[in-house]
């Protein structure tokens, strides 16, 4: 395995060969275009799993630079190593050394290049911190820059930096996670949860414990890339002209994300419900089984929050993230949240961003908080039809590079809890009224749930 990453210019690494440099990452760009299983052994980011990161060979590459008059691009692509990683607040702190520099190649065919170095579509128009299956040197030597008999020479002897790095520390695992097959030892854990006066708890059904804690939008792909968040605006766009009328009566954008996520469009929203049976249904509402045709683990995530930061559908500050869907994948990359607020107000793609906010809210001023962009918020969402209101519905809208809570870091407080013996469980949830036919309002599943009745009993 290796560590591939890239940035646009590659300013950071200007660096003369052998001499140790330090720079920040974003933590939200960590393991993009990582195959699950690899990113699975590194999360959650805490010490072992940095250790891990910094024993791995590093390829440094620089964003495809477009020629308009040539086909392809130039890249400039170093080799070296990290080490000493650390997480300060939304970022990673990582020493590094340059061991070798190939400098500025021109790539005339891109798809030989991309495949050297198991890159998916458009991961090289795109800084972010990959985990790569492939050996270095083998990728090295298929993009053409080793010779068949040629290595990646190792270090000076005179750096100061260990030539045999102590073995990886141990993998951390997931704090213990309480175990229930049955609904009365579920509401044991709800009624003993420990919650200030001032919070909030929401919770979230996951029927396979595997799965993570992101909205839709973020999904990837068997190889690691992302399903759908480069084409975001492009969904949005190509929905609002085919079904304008189904929008019509949306006053915000927050609106439109709900209804578009109702009906099946990828969002940057989750789900989450502040009724833990609605929860605890989602949970095992889909029986999944292994290889072995062993059940599958389902879970129930609790999130709890400050009452003051749940936020309301007509919030600024969620008005801000929800219009970040119709900005274009490249308008998005621009929007630098590293200004300054002033600096960063005055962008182009931040004037961008305004107009849509303008379209809801005329009053809004050129005042939008960076920082806000790249927040997880907890929202209400109007009640604009039933199946909000039978699920206690609300949601986690994600900002642009929000850290997701897999890594550890995302500041949600979250506790899971296991679910097994699911159908059980989903027959004790019918006494309490807690089925398809109520979850979901509307004739069809009431139909499908009393055909299933009958047919029970037939």
């Amino acid at each position: 395995m290796f560590n591939l990453i890239m940035l646009y210019d590659g300013s950071d690494w200007q660096v003369p060969l052998n001499a140790i440099r330090t720079a920040t990452f974003p933590l939200a760009r960590l393991f993009e275009y990582t195959i699950p299983d690899i990113e699975g052994q590194f999360t959650p980011v805490v010490p072992s799993s940095l250790a891990r990161l910094a024993g791995l060979p590093t390829v440094f590459m620089t964003e495809l630079q477009s020629d308009r008059q040539k086909p392809g691009g130039t890249v400039r692509v170093k080799i070296g190593r990290v080490f000493a990683l650390s997480i300060e607040s939304t970022e990673i702190r990582y020493s590094f050394v340059i061991e070798r520099d190939f400098g500025p190649r021109t790539v005339p065919d891109l798809k030989p290049f991309e495949n050297a170095f198991g890159m998916g579509k458009l991961e090289i128009h795109r800084s972010h911190w990959a985990v790569k299956s492939h050996d270095v040197v083998g990728a090295l030597r298929a993009a053409d820059l080793l010779t068949e008999n040629e290595d990646w020479p190792a270090p000076a002897p005179s750096l100061a930096v260990p030539l045999n790095p102590a073995p990886p520390l141990p993998v951390e695992p997931r704090p213990a996670s309480t175990v229930v097959e049955n609904l009365e030892q579920f509401m044991q854990v709800v009624m003993t949860l420990q919650v200030p006066p001032d919070h909030e708890v929401f919770y979230r059904g996951h029927s396979d414990s595997r799965y993570k804690l992101e909205p839709s939008l973020y999904r990837k792909t068997a190889s690691g890339e992302y399903k759908y968040l480069q084409n975001e605006a492009r969904m949005i766009l190509e929905l609002l002209s085919a079904q304008s009328s189904a929008f019509s009566s949306d006053a915000y954008m927050l609106d439109r994300l709900v209804r578009m996520q109702h009906f099946g469009l990828p969002t940057r929203l989750l789900d989450v419900t502040s009724n833990p049976l609605v929860g605890l249904y989602f949970c095992c509402s889909t029986a999944k089984f292994d290889q072995s045709n062993h059940e599958i683990d389902g879970e129930v995530i609790i999130l709890t929050t400050p009452k003051e930061q749940v936020r309301f559908f007509e919030s600024d500050t969620v008005s801000c993230i929800a219009n970040l869907a119709m900005l274009e994948e490249q308008a998005k990359e621009r929007l630098d949240t590293s200004r300054p607020h002033k600096a960063f107000n005055r962008l182009p793609e931040c004037g961008r961003l305004l107009h849509f906010i303008r379209r809801e809210k005329p009053y809004f001023e050129a005042r939008i908080v960076p920082s806000d962009l790249e927040s997880i918020q907890f929202v209400r969402a109007r009640s604009t039809h039933e199946r909000i209101m039978s699920q206690s519905g609300a949601f986690l809208i994600f900002g642009k590079d929000a850290v997701l809570p897999e890594t550890g870091h995302s500041g949600l407080n979250i506790r899971r809890v296991t679910v097994r013996n699911k159908q059980s469980i989903l027959e004790q949830l019918a006494k309490l009224n807690i089925k398809s036919s109520t979850i979901y309002p509307g004739l069809e599943k009431t139909t499908a749930e009393i055909a299933k009745q009958y047919e029970l009993l037939g």
